[in-house]
């Protein structure tokens, strides 16, 4: 279960943190009330789904994995950064679903 865990992990942090160039064009273009609605929702989903991963960071950062000590505190520090840059992206979706 927990190689699943990280596999999956994995995939979704292979992306990059920041929000795109299509999503900056959805951003501009959403000028119709429908439209503004629509991308409003889909922005505070993106930042719902952040802070789902940034739990997720936690928990691993958390729990033991097995190792040895060292490689342990470098894994919960690695964790603990990716929960942070998950947190500060579903801030910056917020922030854009907020302007709407």
């Amino acid at each position: 279960m927990k190689k699943l865990l990280m596999i999956g992990l994995l995939v979704i942090t292979s992306q990059v943190f920041a929000i795109s160039e299509l999503e900056n064009l959805l951003l501009k273009e959403a000028v119709a009330p429908e439209a503004k609605k629509t991308t409003k929702e889909y922005f505070i989903k993106r930042a719902a789904d952040y802070k789902e991963l940034s739990k997720k960071y936690d928990a691993l950062a958390k729990g033991p994995q097995g190792g040895k000590a060292t490689s342990e505190m470098q894994n919960e520090k690695k964790y603990k950064d990716l929960s942070k840059k998950a947190l500060d992206e579903a801030a910056k979706y917020q922030a854009e679903a907020d302007k709407l």
